[in-house]
Formats: C-alpha cells, structure tokens, sequence
C-alpha cells in the first residue's frame, strides 16, 4: 500500500512512538495485530477530535477510543492492513527498545508535525524553580523550561539534531536509568520552539498564570 504521509499523518507517528505500541498476539488461533495508544484521559478530546479521524481519513478505519477504569484514555485499532504500513515505515512490533524517525517522514519534509506529535506524547512545558537552602520553599519565577523524555536513544538524538537544523539550540542530551532527557531552557528558544512546532495543547502559559 502506497501511503502519502500527510502533516496530521506524520503528527500521529510522532505520537505513536511516544504513547503507542505496535503489537501481533494470538487470538483465537489467529495471528491478529493491534495498535493502541494510552494517554491520560484530559487528552481525550485530542484523540476524539483529531488522532481517530485522522486515522479514519488516512486508512478508512475508525478504531475504538474509551475511557478505562484505571484512569487512562485508550485508542485501539486491529487491523493486520493498518500494522503492515507501520512496519514499512519502521514502526518496531512489541516492546519499543529504540526507534528513528520514519524515513517516509524524512523524506516528504514532514519533521516538524512528527516532533509536534512526540512532543504531545512524552513532552512537558513547566516554570523553572529554585531551592535556596534546605527548608526554603521552592520559588517559582517566569522562566520556563521545555522537556521530553523517553527510552528511545537513537529518536532522541535524531529529535536534537533536527531541532538544532530548525535554529532551536538545546542543552545536551542526558541519560538516567536508560531514560533519555532533552531540555530547552533559553528562553528565545522555548518561544521559537512553540512558533515552530504549534502545539495543540501543551502551550505556554499565560503569563498571569505564572
């Protein structure tokens, strides 16, 4: 199947590799393979109003978006047609031990909506705080800091790189206990990367809310 990678396309395979699995099980004597997502249940309307009609246009296929009991909003699609394209693009099967950017993605120029779509899934915008000494309460100040946080050392490293060809200059990429962690903290950069990257949510603050 001959696939155009579209920018709403390209943002749900950024979100795929963050909040996502790519899974082939046994059910009842049969191969099946399943797409699922898992996101807190304020994300819910993203996914109702953007990522399952998305994958509706994409491949006709609507899947089933709920609310589960433990607290998480779940996206699921089965389909051996839909799973089959992943894989072609290098989405990996089971656990995520790493990934890259689909070269599909590379290719058609579709990096920036890839990276809004990860930036949903494994990112964070918070105000930078500070400890004096011990006992001091933590004081907030109007200097925020842009994060994102995963496993996946190669994807990692390609974000940084593709961030830096954009003119986003980052701090170094650090390792914790096989997490990866990039951060943002010049302030002109925390802006260009929001102009850039237009998240849907996740935004910066409004500046009476700091």
């Amino acid at each position: 199947m001959t696939l155009m990678v579209t920018d709403d396309f390209a943002e749900v395979l950024g979100l795929l590799l963050g909040d996502g699995c790519l899974s082939r099980y046994l059910y009842s004597g049969k191969i099946t393979f399943a797409i699922a997502f898992t996101a807190s249940p304020s994300e819910y309307g993203y996914y109702e109003r953007f990522v399952k009609p998305t994958i509706q246009e994409t491949f006709g296929i609507g899947g089933s978006l709920y609310l589960r009991s433990d607290n998480t909003a779940r996206y699921h699609i089965v389909s051996a047609r839909v799973a089959s394209v992943l894989v072609a693009m290098g989405i990996p099967i089971g656990r995520k031990h790493d990934a890259s950017i689909p070269q599909c993605v590379l290719e058609c120029g579709r990096v920036i909506p890839f990276i809004r779509g990860l930036y949903h899934a494994e990112g964070s915008i918070y105000r930078r705080y500070s400890k004096r000494y011990k006992g001091h309460a933590r004081v907030y100040d109007y200097l925020l800091t842009i994060q994102i946080r995963m496993k996946l050392r190669a994807l990692m490293g390609q974000i940084r790189e593709e961030l830096i060809k954009l003119g986003i200059l980052t701090n170094r990429l650090t390792e914790s206990n096989g997490v990866y962690t990039l951060r943002i903290t010049r302030q002109d950069m925390v802006r260009r990367i929001m102009e850039i990257i237009k998240p849907r949510y996740k935004v910066v603050p409004h500046p009476a809310n700091l």
